[in-house]
């Protein structure tokens, strides 16, 4: 069999607009982007096959910055969740009809990234990350952010009894 090669890509830009009836909460413009959704992000995909036991391939996904929840009007003073590019390789070799050994690294670089953010009030503001003074508290406006998955490697050995059925 003769080698080939397949790539993949995507790209999605989100625009959205809404209405409010609420008419004394400032929204900015309808235009603004929306929390919790990038702009803009794009997935690139390559493989290569060398006809039948073996292929490699890799990725990049990347997605623009974002704004919180709850920051509907994009002026939260904590900013936006800058953008993040990550990128993945894996590989497969078919050792017969049922047998597959497989490996695949997800972040190559361990690059370190938040994809999510939230306005919350922080209740921890004391000594220490305690309960604010006294514990009579002191919430204080805060964004929470959750941070993106680190460095991950896969290597397994993978059985289809499938094939008996072709």
């Amino acid at each position: 069999m003769a080698s080939s090669w397949a790539a993949a890509r995507a790209l999605v830009t989100c625009r959205l607009s809404f209405a409010t009836a609420i008419p004394t909460r400032r929204l900015g413009r309808l235009s603004r982007p929306r929390p919790g959704i990038p702009e803009n992000s794009v997935k690139l995909r390559a493989e290569l096959d060398d006809g039948g036991r073996w292929s490699v391939g890799g990725g990049i996904v990347y997605a623009s910055g974002q704004y919180a929840r709850g920051d509907e009007d994009n002026h939260d003073r904590h900013g936006r969740v800058p953008g993040y590019a990550v990128a993945d390789v894996d590989s497969r070799w078919q050792l017969d009809t049922d047998w597959q050994l497989f490996a695949s690294i997800s972040n190559l670089f361990d690059r370190r990234y938040q994809n999510f953010a939230a306005l919350g009030t922080n209740v921890f503001t004391g000594p220490n990350r305690s309960f604010g003074p006294a514990v009579g508290l002191d919430p204080e406006p805060t964004q929470f952010r959750g941070i993106g998955a680190p460095r991950a490697v896969w290597v397994g050995l993978r059985y289809s009894w499938m094939s008996r059925f072709r």
